[in-house]
């Protein structure tokens, strides 16, 4: 059995790589520069949230900020950096404003990653894990 390959040869190879990609550089432009869609201000989920604090302290985040485990901030797999969260330890009843800053978390189906700072001002910090209740507050663009 033998196989045959074809080699298309063009003059202008960026005008034949453009064309079996099938895009132009203004399309690979914007897919570079493509974000998360903004989520709905007041949009709610919950489920298990972790903590994240020393390890990571001084090291960048996923947004490009420097982590800060002693401010309110947190990891998200999808809400775009920037989004702000109130977040509700029904537990506790105690709430926080975060601001995504970070990718995460990446363990067991957990749905956000705080701060050090975050999970002391929720008391779920000794629990290492809490179940919570977030609402989007806003999403500054």
């Amino acid at each position: 059995m033998s196989l045959t390959l074809a080699l298309v040869v063009s003059p202008n190879f960026a005008t034949a790589a453009d064309a079996v990609a099938g895009s132009s550089a203004k399309a690979a432009k914007t897919v570079k520069s493509a974000k998360p869609a903004p989520a709905a201000v007041g949009k709610e989920f919950r489920g298990n949230a972790s903590w994240y604090g020393v390890p990571f302290h001084g090291r960048r985040t996923a947004s490009g900020e420097i982590f800060n485990m002693n401010k309110l901030t947190a990891a998200h797999l999808k809400l775009r950096f920037q989004t702000r969260v109130m977040v509700e330890d029904p537990k506790t009843g105690k709430t926080v404003v975060i601001k995504v800053n970070d990718r995460g978390p990446y363990a067991c189906k957990r749905v956000m990653d705080l701060s050090k700072q975050a999970a002391t001002n929720l008391g779920t910090i000794s629990r290492g894990v809490a179940f919570v209740e977030c609402t989007v507050v806003d999403d500054d663009d």
